[in-house]
């Protein structure tokens, strides 16, 4: 989806992700306990991106049978990680934290509206079952079982997104070793 100027959601999650990490006040047992949080949105991203298909209709396994949009969940995870690993407590983590929830939250809702376009009653049965961004604790079961796949996680690029963040990551390391050096 891109934004003014051309401008898309991936660069605006990085420009904020690396604001973060020019305004951080490092400390090593936030970065360890962001760093694990981190590490839960990627997981999750990962797990859905094997099982995804783009283009392959509307996927409904794997954890798309617990939430209709893992990947901005994982992502939001590893955000509110992220933000942790600031460690200011003041209104510029607020914000930080608020612009990436407010970049997810409204990216599932405009996928949302174009699956449900797309795929009509088999996306309104399969939202009436499973929630947007909050999982259920049971899956929903309907439709073909799909298992997650090497060659779905490469064709969905997801291999992009964790080295980008894992480089985030260790950016938060580096500031604190820098500074206290």
């Amino acid at each position: 989806m891109k934004l003014a100027g051309g401008l898309r959601r991936t660069h605006l999650h990085f420009l904020l992700a690396v604001l973060a990490v020019m305004v951080a006040r490092p400390d090593l047992a936030k970065n360890l306990v962001g760093t694990v949080i981190v590490m839960v949105g990627l997981m999750l991203r990962v797990w859905a991106a094997g099982v995804l298909v783009k283009g392959g209709g509307l996927c409904t396994s794997g954890l798309y049978s617990y939430v209709r949009h893992p990947l901005y969940l994982g992502s939001m995870i590893a955000a509110f990680g992220l933000a942790f690993m600031m460690n200011r407590g003041d209104w510029v983590q607020a914000a930080i934290l608020g612009a990436f929830l407010g970049i997810y939250v409204g990216q599932a809702l405009h996928e949302d509206r174009r699956l449900r376009e797309e795929f009509g009653e088999a996306h309104a049965e399969w939202a009436r079952h499973v929630p947007l961004l909050l999982s259920r604790l049971r899956a929903y079961r309907a439709g073909a079982s799909s298992s997650w796949r090497w060659s779905h996680f490469l064709a969905n690029r997801e291999h992009l997104h964790l080295l980008i963040t894992t480089a985030l990551v260790a950016l938060f390391y580096l500031k604190l070793y820098l500074l206290e050096s």
